[in-house]
């Protein structure tokens, strides 16, 4: 068998998107089957990586267009579509990408990790993202990671149940999970232990409420000094960074607040070790946060805001409001112990990569056999 994954951001991303199909690949591979990307063809991208399709692609319109990337992509792909045809299997991470194979949607499937357009500000961009989503859900296999997809698109599905499995027929649950052997407890770094940090690991965009988790932390302060938020992520740069950033001379915590930019995946379980509590303070789109389940993971207890596709995860919830965030942190503060082993004993049942190498296999294997 052979696997076609068409993707926007892969290489060099380091990010949620990139672990998910690297780890892909690897469930493929122990399979023995061979697994091929599709990528627009970005500057700073390894051309030396196997198995990878650059794709012809204009980074300066996307500048000038906003948000008009994902289109190009979509239509230089359209190009490559007779090399598609080729393979066994097509994995589209997104709906979006899905208009370059639509007419081989009996062998292709959709990848959502979390809804693509903004449910509250739906400018047009927006109403194209779920317009191609919804034409999507009745004509193409769906594997979502998260069951607030589900509902967006009309599915009545509780959040948090019906994990790795067919809910309907071709849509399918299938949560992000984290890998023991690598998101587990070390001894932490000495330099960062005593801080007293309250982690969030987020990139620095409005939809992930970077200024929330600020304006929060300033209320955790007032009755818990000492501790220090420590934003992990980038850009480091633009207009909201920058608020961000003049937020906590505002608030008068800005010798308390630090940024570090992006940090490698692999130095992430010293830093969830090294931190008392992690927070999630995501507004809107997210799926299952992987940020959420490595630090579980590491039996860092997780705090995030009760939205989109965190509502599915064991994490401590808040309201999306600065007081409740910080009455949250407060709360598990005093109750660590707990919290930490009741987290972590759920990410080791449900939220594990042999879990989600079955559920994949299932998947593949069931549309194949009908292709």
């Amino acid at each position: 068998m052979k696997i076609a994954q068409i993707t926007y951001n892969y290489l060099p991303v380091l990010g949620g998107q990139e672990i998910y199909i690297k780890n892909l690949i690897n469930v493929f591979n122990s399979e023995s089957i061979s697994s091929h990307v599709f990528q627009p063809d970005k500057p700073s991208a390894d051309k030396r990586e196997k198995n990878v399709t650059f794709v012809f692609y204009i980074p300066l319109i996307g500048k000038v267009i906003k948000e008009w990337n994902w289109h190009l992509f979509d239509f230089f792909l359209l190009f490559h579509k007779r090399e598609l045809k080729q393979f066994d299997l097509i994995i589209a991470h997104y709906a979006f990408h899905s208009i370059p194979v639509w007419s081989l949607s009996d062998h292709t499937i959709i990848v959502s990790h979390g809804i693509e357009w903004n449910a509250e500000r739906k400018n047009l961009n927006d109403r194209i993202h779920e317009y191609i989503a919804k034409k999507t859900f009745n004509k193409f296999t769906i594997v979502a990671n998260d069951t607030d997809y589900f509902r967006q698109l009309g599915l009545n599905i509780p959040p948090a149940t019906n994990f790795f499995s067919e809910i309907s027929p071709g849509k399918w649950f299938i949560p992000n999970c984290v890998d023991l052997a690598v998101f587990r407890k070390t001894k932490g770094l000495p330099d960062l232990l005593s801080k007293k940090i309250i982690l969030v690991p987020r990139q620095i965009t409005e939809d992930r409420g970077i200024d929330l988790s600020i304006r929060a932390f300033s209320l955790f302060l007032k009755q818990n000094p000492g501790f220090t938020l420590y934003i992990v992520g980038g850009p480091r740069s633009g207009n909201y960074y920058t608020s961000c950033h003049s937020l906590t001379h505002t608030l008068g915590i800005a010798d308390k607040v630090v940024f570090t930019g992006p940090v490698p995946n692999n130095e992430m379980p010293d830093i969830y070790s090294s931190s008392v509590l992690t927070l999630i303070p995501t507004l809107r789109r997210e799926g299952t946060s992987l940020s959420a389940l490595e630090s579980m993971a590491c039996g860092t207890p997780a705090i995030s805001t009760d939205v989109a596709g965190l509502r599915d995860l064991p994490t401590v919830k808040a309201k999306a409001d600065p007081h409740d965030i910080a009455e949250k942190l407060s709360y598990c503060l005093a109750n660590l112990n707990d919290i930490s082993s009741r987290q972590y004993n759920s990410v080791k049942t449900t939220f594990n990569t042999e879990n989600w190498k079955q559920a994949w296999l299932r998947v593949t294997t069931k549309l194949f056999q009908h292709h």
